[in-house]
């Protein structure tokens, strides 16, 4: 399914998630006129209700701000309220938002796997929506390492805040010391890990508050060069990958595509003129005729004079997919065809008489007759049989004279 060019202004890209929900969501329910390209159509949906769930997912991030200024400050807890240990400091702000950070990258833009909570928001499934909720996690795991580095800078400015670890045993020191100094990436050295041990005895208010500033500045550091580095790439990557998605929306998903080629302006197509066909002589009995409308409902075409019967069905007026459903739908019930014998019958008409036929039906065409068409009757009604006989319709005719004699 090929798309046009659009010639709407272009929605910001959230703007396009809501409205394709919207779509859906309530299926296809909107009506109005065709619609000229795909931001015309996604437009259309502002009309229909929103999705409750998606605001949630929206705020998520901020949520996760809130999170990690929580979860720093739950990490001062020793000595008198005062003190952040180092490892568990890199453990809540570094190995697991990078463990996290690794996980959606790999399942959302490589595998094209939504996160877990996907299910909680839409129970659709396709790549755009994928895409938007990997980018929804990303964005909460960034703003959860921002909102715990912001508020260990806030503390370090307003209260006496220590680094610590402890250890009574030298050669864990060294490893650790040794650990740090692979996390500075050669871009900074940290201070030195042995200041940092504290201990019942070691009098940290002298001794741990001067190196405050340096162990707040590498860890910032730490984070930045290992999560929110990488994570601001994955994002751009995430937008962009977005982006041509969205634009491509109705070819990843099925229902999406038919809601929007049910609503697209009719294309001009045209039909291949075909080789002349031998005569069709005019059958030797007359056909059949009625002084009035039979009472059965049925088919009728556009043209067809007032009078008709209760529960007739009419085509012609809208687009040939829609003709070709309602008679699909309606070949077993319905049999009769009212046209005007002044109709000029088309290839469309022969496909959906054809078509009536294959889905079990027993097509049946009754054309009505007005005074003004029955100087020229014969004509006419030659041009039927030549009609029926160049489409390989073998379809009874039936005239109904209104206003006349039989």
């Amino acid at each position: 399914m090929g798309m046009t060019e659009s010639s709407s202004q272009v929605l910001p890209r959230a703007e396009q998630v809501d409205l394709g929900l919207r779509w859906l969501d309530a299926g296809d329910r909107p009506g109005g006129g065709a619609v000229t390209d795909w931001q015309a159509f996604l437009a259309r949906a502002r009309d229909l209700p929103a999705n409750r769930r998606l605001p949630w997912a929206r705020l998520w991030p901020l949520v996760a701000l809130g999170n990690g200024a929580l979860a720093c400050g739950a990490l001062l807890v020793w000595p008198d309220g005062s003190g952040v240990h180092l490892l568990l400091f890199l453990l809540t702000f570094w190995c697991a938002p990078l463990l996290m950070v690794t996980w959606t990258a790999l399942s959302g833009l490589v595998f094209g796997r939504a996160p877990w909570w996907r299910r909680l928001v839409t129970s659709h499934r396709d790549p755009v929506i994928a895409l938007w909720c990997v980018r929804q996690a990303l964005l909460a795991q960034g703003a959860f390492c921002v909102g715990g580095l912001v508020w260990l800078w806030l503390m370090l400015a307003t209260r006496q805040v220590i680094f610590y670890w402890s250890t009574s045993m030298p050669a864990v020191s060294a490893a650790v010391g040794g650990f740090f100094d692979i996390l500075g990436l050669g871009f900074g050295a940290s201070p030195s890990v042995a200041a940092a041990e504290a201990g019942a005895i070691t009098g940290w208010q002298g001794a741990l508050l001067a190196d405050s500033g340096a162990w707040a500045g590498w860890l910032s550091a730490v984070i930045g060069l290992w999560v929110l580095v990488p994570l601001a790439l994955m994002l751009a990557l995430c937008r962009w990958r977005l982006g041509r998605a969205l634009g491509h929306w109705a070819d990843l998903n099925p229902h999406l595509g038919l809601y929007y080629q049910r609503h697209r302006q009719p294309s001009v197509g045209y039909r291949a003129l075909e080789p002349e066909q031998p005569p069709v002589e005019s059958p030797k009995q007359p056909l059949p005729r009625l002084d009035q409308w039979p009472q059965a409902p049925g088919f009728t075409w556009p043209g067809v004079p007032p009078g008709q019967p209760a529960g007739c069905l009419p085509l012609g007026a809208e687009d040939q997919q829609s003709d070709e459903t309602r008679v699909s739908a309606n070949a077993s019930a319905l049999s009769h065809w009212y046209l005007a014998v002044s109709t000029v019958p088309t290839g469309d008409l022969g496909d959906l008489l054809r078509l009536h036929r294959e889905r079990g039906g027993n097509p049946r065409l009754y054309l009505l007759v007005e005074g003004q068409d029955t100087d020229r009757l014969d004509s006419l009604c030659h041009s039927w049989n030549a009609f029926l006989d160049r489409q390989g319709l073998a379809i009874p005719l039936v005239l109904v004279i209104l206003g006349g004699d039989r």
